[in-house]
């Protein structure tokens, strides 16, 4: 995987197509919290499609709505700032678990980013 996030961050296309695919991927794997906030890092700074930016803002924002916060929470959320949360917003805003201290404060951090009251 090391290789792929290489290829990420040198913009090859079929890496950050594996890179997106390895970030939606619910799977345990072996070093998976580094490898997964290693590729949402690389993924952050590469040129990125429309599609593969919905994709990632469909994931992450699934992830926050369900609680279910990894450790690379931290770096999709900067890779979701930068994307854009876009269409995302009325969905967070309805779902988010506010009874989870750890999806409230990457929200919060999210509308802080947009200028958005919490």
């Amino acid at each position: 995987m090391d290789e792929v996030i290489q290829g990420i961050e040198e913009n090859d296309v079929a890496c950050i197509a594996l890179g997106i695919d390895f970030a939606e991927e619910d799977a345990r794997f072996p070093f998976g919290a580094t490898l997964k906030s290693n590729t949402a890092r690389a993924l952050r700074r590469s040129n990125l499609t429309e599609v593969q930016k919905s994709r990632l803002r469909e994931r992450i924002s699934t992830m926050l709505v369900s609680g279910v916060i990894p450790r690379e929470m931290r770096e999709y959320v900067k890779l979701l700032r930068t994307v854009g949360v876009g269409e995302h917003w009325p969905r967070l805003d309805r779902e988010i678990p506010r009874d989870n201290p750890y999806a409230m404060r990457y929200y919060k951090t999210l509308r802080a980013t947009e200028g958005l009251s919490v």
